[in-house]
């Protein structure tokens, strides 16, 4: 049973982060869609807005937290560094965002915690595969 249970973590471990990869990927695409389609300028602007927001606490947190933590193995090693600097970007993203930004988050996609977990992750995603 022990055995199994390496084998299967192993297994997680490797495919979970390529199916969060093209999970991203995908509602990228989609959102980018979504404002090509889109007539309405403010829709587009405050979808340019959500989107700038959460890349900027998704860097500032890479460029505060993550990188120092990395810099002496602590990050890999405890989760819960992962989870103080999801936090932090979440913290970031939503003290970055208007108002009127937030309303329109929850209007059109329901919990605002829930979308925003969705496109930090994303963009965390994006960070590590094509900013390294």
């Amino acid at each position: 049973m022990e055995l199994f249970e390496k084998i299967l973590s192993a297994v997680l471990i490797a495919v979970i982060p390529i199916l969060t990869g093209y999970f991203c990927e995908l509602l990228h695409k989609l959102a980018s869609e979504a404002v090509q389609r889109t007539k309405d300028e403010k829709t587009q602007a405050l979808l340019g807005e959500i989107e700038r927001a959460v890349q900027s606490a998704v860097v500032y947190v890479n460029q505060t937290f993550v990188d120092e933590l990395k810099k002496t193995n602590q990050f890999s090693e405890n989760d819960e560094y992962a989870d103080v600097a999801f936090v932090t970007a979440f913290d970031k993203t939503v003290e970055i965002l208007s108002q009127e930004a937030k309303a329109y988050i929850k209007k059109t996609f329901g919990d605002l915690q829930d979308y925003l977990e969705v496109k930090i992750e994303e963009s965390v995603n994006y960070e590590k595969r094509f900013r390294k």
